[in-house]
């Protein structure tokens, strides 16, 4: 690392840090509180040390005449990184919105453990398919990808006067995103949902016909059993499904930069 490039070009060096320690804090496994904010801030400065002088050498950035414009896009550099990250944290979005899906059906909707990632309170199921998505988001290489991706290639193809420029672009990218997010969810429960809801419409229809029978007491061990083993057979085609969601959202990242830049190239 050359210092007497970092001392002449600090302030261009702040704008890549900026929207890299912002990706670092958002981004899936990197945001987690078991990463000590010191070792995050470390990562950041080395990246920044090895991303920077290609960055400054294509004249991507250009120093603004005022300190006001400066402060504005470096507003802009910490939003892009703030963007990048929540792309990938959709992902988990749909996962865990799976996984509260049947923890309802199942009948551990009141069950809750604190989610060290996201540092809230989600239902038992729905930490647990968490926690196989972050493996899986480990063992397909994704880390590597979002140096590749969100940062290396971000720096090549999205600048702040170009997203701004293209605000009702980014507005519907993020409306298809969250419907996407919703049906994806529903095709990793549909297996655990469909079923524990035909297994509900069997009770009731039990219960209907022997109405002498304690229903409730035998209904929740039935159900939590008839969800584990689905749980247990489905689980080789959720994680193919993870697998998926991973690749599809790094390819909706590319075409994401791919867009900008063209828009702001024309």
């Amino acid at each position: 690392m050359d210092l007497n490039l970092l001392v002449d070009n600090f302030a261009l060096y702040l704008l890549v840090f900026a929207r890299i320690i912002t990706l670092l804090l958002v981004a899936p496994f990197f945001s987690s509180p078991s990463i000590p904010p010191l070792a995050r801030v470390v990562l950041a400065f080395f990246t920044t040390a090895a991303v920077a002088p290609g960055v400054i050498g294509t004249g991507t950035f250009i120093l603004p005449p005022t300190g006001g414009e400066y402060f504005f896009l470096l507003t802009g550099e910490v939003m892009i990184g703030l963007l990048l990250g929540l792309m990938l944290q959709l992902l988990f979005a749909a996962v865990q919105t799976a996984g509260q899906l049947f923890s309802i059906q199942m009948g551990f909707g009141a069950s809750e453990v604190f989610d060290p990632m996201a540092e809230i309170e989600i239902p038992i199921m729905g930490q647990f398919l968490n926690l196989v998505a972050l493996y899986v988001f480990i063992a397909v290489g994704s880390i590597q990808k979002v140096f590749l991706y969100g940062i290396s290639r971000s720096f090549m193809a999205l600048s702040a006067p170009a997203l701004m420029a293209r605000t009702e672009f980014m507005a519907e990218f993020f409306i298809r995103s969250l419907g996407a997010l919703f049906e994806q969810a529903l095709i990793i429960a549909f297996p655990m949902v469909g079923t524990l809801f035909l297994l509900s419409v069997a009770l009731g229809l039990l219960a209907k016909a022997a109405p002498q029978m304690n229903l409730m007491m035998v209904g929740f061990p039935v159900q939590i059993a008839v969800g584990f083993l689905v749980l247990f057979f489905a689980l080789p085609f959720m994680i193919d499904r993870i697998i998926w969601l991973i690749e599809l959202n790094f390819n909706d990242m590319l075409r994401f930069m791919d867009t900008v830049w063209k828009g702001a190239a024309a």
